[in-house]
């Protein structure tokens, strides 16, 4: 009966809320004893999401082996992502969905046929991942008009017969749900200390063994910073979307992808793909982020190579995060590097953190720029221009709106300063690697 049903409705409820309370609390203890964020380089309780989440495809096989239940519409739409069940008997229901959940309905509070499809019209445009449909007194049979619009819409539509009661399944499902979301919270944290400790092995090979991975896999890294276009950090909303999208797009090319985000930086794990192909994959994310207009920002990013053991992953992680941070430095906006890609710059990053570096730069510029603080010139930028329009003065004087006089001038009186000519070919060799230090920092 409809009474039963709902008792049992309410009853399982009750028995999930204390599910997620037990599964909370040990979260966050979990999360004390193991988060980590390279920012801030000590554990914290702060909320990141980001592994690709359990698909509706998933639920279905594994509760139907359990209960009778039976997918009648909508087949295509099987790969959404399911993130929690809500029981929604109307249409004034339907406006407390946020996305992503299952909604189940027995019928009770529709009186014809025109309702449940308004009903099913609802769910979709607030982004429902499914509708679980009750049939028995109250729906009797699925309409024709709603089966339609599952399969226009990729909305899966399913069907359960009255004798079965909705509270199973919705048990069935939250359970599943709940599993996913340990062995979220247990692979992310692993992969983050894979990124930040990669000589602890004890610290993520074993999760990662547990949940699936294997030491015979590659694993390449890409990291992407996502900025607004007054280069401000994006708000957690903003980031939110952002997320959820990547992981519905990385999901479709690999379902054990991983994709994290802390404050406007995702990170990216693949297995057995090339560097190329990361690179492909989360320059293609990019691009629908912009065709669909989820969001108007800019995106630096890089690509660790692809390494051969579960243990090198932090070095693909590195190399990615170079790889960014030489794109945002160099204004390379909207385009991924690959390490592999970086030619000389390679080479500067295996000594990147060594005073060597940074004595070799104060040597070569550091005068110039010391010149420009003092007197408030413009030589090493003027500098960085001539280089990049490759020692032209004639390109260098279009650019910025100079007469070759001026330019001629500007380069005498930085060899004055520097005390280097730039006609020569191991003074200029000497310069071009100093402004390639300068732009790794």
């Amino acid at each position: 009966s409809a009474i039963g049903n709902c008792f049992l409705l309410q009853k399982s409820t009750a028995c999930i809320d204390a599910q997620l309370a037990r599964s909370a609390i040990h979260g966050a203890e979990q999360k004390l004893c193991e988060a980590h964020f390279c920012s801030m380089s000590v554990y914290t309780t702060e909320k990141v999401s980001g592994i690709m989440s359990v698909t509706l495809r998933e639920l279905y096989e594994r509760v139907r082996e359990k209960e009778e239940i039976q997918l009648v519409a909508g087949e295509e739409g099987m790969n959404h992502i399911v993130r929690w069940v809500h029981m929604v008997e109307g249409t004034d229901i339907s406006c407390f969905l946020e996305g992503d959940e299952v909604a189940f309905t027995t019928g009770i509070a529709l009186a014809n046929e025109v309702e449940l499809l308004t009903l099913v019209k609802y769910n979709y445009r607030q982004k429902a991942a499914g509708m679980v449909i009750n049939v028995g007194p109250y729906i009797t049979e699925i309409p024709q008009a709603v089966l339609e619009f599952g399969d226009a819409h990729a909305f899966p539509i399913f069907s359960v017969p009255w004798r079965v009661h909705m509270a199973n399944i919705m048990r069935e499902f939250t359970m599943q749900i709940n599993l996913d979301e340990q062995k979220k919270m247990e692979v992310e944290v692993a992969v983050r200390n894979a990124f930040y400790f990669p000589k602890n092995h004890d610290m993520y090979v074993p999760v990662l063994l547990k949940h699936g991975y294997k030491k015979g896999w590659s694993y390449c890294v890409a990291v992407a910073e996502i900025l607004g276009k007054d280069y401000l950090e994006i708000c957690a909303e903003q980031a939110n979307k952002l997320l959820h999208y990547a992981q519905e797009y990385m999901g479709r090319r690999q379902k054990e992808s991983l994709v994290l985000e802390n404050r406007g930086e995702f990170f990216f794990l693949c297995f057995n793909v090339s560097e190329g192909q990361m690179k492909e994959w989360v320059e293609g994310y990019w691009e629908e982020v912009q065709k669909y207009q989820i969001f108007d920002g800019i995106l630096f990013g890089g690509v660790g190579r692809s390494v051969k053991e579960m243990s090198q992953i932090g070095i693909s992680f590195t190399e990615a995060q170079q790889a960014e941070h030489l794109q945002r430095k160099r204004e390379c906006k909207n385009r991924m590097l690959a390490y592999q890609d970086a030619g000389i710059y390679k080479l500067l990053f295996s000594l990147d953190g060594q005073e060597i570096l940074e004595e070799y730069y104060t040597e070569i510029l550091g005068e110039l720029e010391k010149y420009d603080r003092t007197n408030e010139t413009d030589y090493h930028y003027f500098l960085r221009c001539y280089f990049e329009e490759d020692c032209s003065a004639q390109n260098v004087a279009a650019k910025m709106h100079l007469h070759r006089n001026s330019v001629n001038y500007k380069l005498r009186k930085i060899e004055e300063i520097i005390h280097l000519s730039i006609n020569s070919p191991m003074d200029r060799t000497k310069i071009m690697l100093a402004l390639l230090i300068w732009e790794m920092h």
